[in-house]
């Protein structure tokens, strides 16, 4: 089921997801520049899962819209 409008908080902790993402391949930069390659593995992999978890509601949306397909 499609949730509209958005609140407040959502709007936040999205944001929040997406500025720890950027944050996250920041530091896996420095880290790959500094020859840390695990430890810029590991960020690019956090930077991956902030992003993903700033998309949840357009990937919630999309499993949705697939489903309901589905039955049909």
């Amino acid at each position: 089921m499609a949730r509209n409008p958005k609140s407040i908080g959502e709007m936040i902790s999205t944001i929040t997801f997406f500025g720890v993402a950027v944050a996250c391949a920041l530091q896996a930069l420095s880290f790959y520049e500094q020859e840390l390659f695990i430890r810029s593995y590991v960020s690019m992999f956090a930077c991956l899962l902030c992003i993903l978890g700033g998309l949840r509601f357009a990937i919630a949306n999309l499993f949705y819209n697939l489903s309901k397909r589905k039955r049909k």
